[in-house]
């Protein structure tokens, strides 16, 4: 296994699809791969760059933030504080009036279940196909501003666009998890990345993690090829954020850190719910979050994972239907990030892989082959 991700990643570097990147598998807390692999930055002639890829580095890891904030979700809702089936307005009042593209009231309010499954309504631009809502939500620039805005501003954004699905009827990638992580500031009465920390972040020793990178951090943060001009145009919103104080803690992508360290989340997860004997998720809350949730007339994930899922509570579950881009097992869990973080969970085996790169342009095409090389 060890070899033939070693070739994979050297074909990556190679081709110019990111400098470095460093994996880690594990089953059952056995350690199976950790492998460093290529450089920190560019180490073309002229560039400032050259030092090994580090296993410490810092990486923006982008929607993997979206599964650790839908974790904390589900320990409100086996708390009673949280009702998956509650109108997102009940906590947000801010949204209780959206509207359809025709100005018209939707069937039903979007609820914190089409937060966690994106079927809200809520999308990105990028993922909308009707031009005019596409235009609309291009025009109110969130893409560009969301880490920039405060709370009350981005809500304020929000609320003026319209829907891009009827709740429950369509899976749409968009802002679902960035209103979630605002739900539960509102429920908590303190900031998302101050909730993840105490909740979160201190029982699993994940010590690195964090909306906002330290200077110390940051000389630890990798970067992409030049030409990779998405990712380069996503960190650097990111680090301007960081400048004015993180005004947003932005839910769907903002989060920072080491493979190491998100390799405690991910153990949780593979370890259904449980760290180190301390059960973060309760039995029917981490089934809730692992089955399908998606009804059988809403399209999926397709785009994102290739055929054979569906998705639950903020992560793609591979179902007992449809071919696969690449050999997974049923039930098993995986998400990533634009920036070129990837991750597959095994509950079953016990058994997770991560991958954290820097790489949009061929991010795709890249979890995929980790996959097909793990085996």
């Amino acid at each position: 296994m060890k070899d033939s991700l070693a070739r994979m990643l050297e074909f990556h570097r190679a081709a110019r699809h990111c400098p470095g990147a460093v994996i880690l598998v594990e089953r059952d807390g056995e350690e199976l791969v950790r492998l460093v692999s290529g450089t920190m930055r560019d180490e073309t002639p002229g560039a400032a760059a050259g030092e090994p890829m580090r296993m410490d580095a810092m990486f923006r890891i982008a929607s993997l933030t979206k599964p650790v904030v839908s974790v904390l979700a589900m320990m409100l809702v086996d708390e009673g504080r949280l009702g998956l089936d509650d109108p997102v307005a009940r906590y947000l009042p801010e949204l209780g009036s959206m509207r359809m593209p025709d100005g018209a009231a939707p069937v039903r309010e979007p609820t914190i279940r089409d937060l966690m499954r994106h079927t809200s309504g809520l999308a990105y631009g990028r993922e909308i196909d009707d031009p005019d809502v596409a235009e609309r939500v291009r025009a109110e620039g969130l893409d560009e501003r969301l880490p920039l805005l405060e709370p009350a501003a981005f809500l304020q954004s929000l609320a003026r666009l319209p829907l891009a699905k009827q709740p429950g009827t369509a899976f749409r990638y968009g802002y679902s998890t960035d209103v979630l992580g605002l739900v539960i500031e509102r429920i908590l009465g303190q900031r998302l990345g101050d909730a993840l920390a105490e909740r979160i972040f201190a029982p699993l020793g994940m010590r690195e993690t964090g909306f906002r990178m330290s200077a110390q951090q940051r000389e630890r943060m990798p970067g992409a090829f030049p030409e990779d001009r998405v990712w380069h145009g996503v960190v650097e919103k990111y680090a301007r954020a960081d400048e004015l104080g993180t005004p947003l803690h932005s839910g769907g992508g903002g989060l920072a850190s080491t493979i190491d360290d998100y390799a405690r989340f991910a153990r949780m997860l593979a370890n259904g719910g449980v760290c180190e004997g301390r059960r973060l998720l309760s039995e029917s809350a981490f089934a809730e979050m692992t089955r399908n949730q998606l009804p059988p007339a809403v399209d999926g994930p397709l785009g994102f994972t290739g055929s054979g899922f569906g998705f639950g509570l903020a992560l793609a579950v591979r179902q007992p239907w449809g071919a696969s881009a690449y050999p997974c097992a049923l039930g098993e869990l995986t998400w990533s990030g634009m920036t070129g973080t990837a991750m597959f969970v095994d509950p079953a085996r016990r058994w997770f892989a991560l991958m954290f790169s820097c790489n949009t342009a061929s991010r795709l095409i890249a979890r995929f082959e980790f996959r097909r090389a793990l085996g």
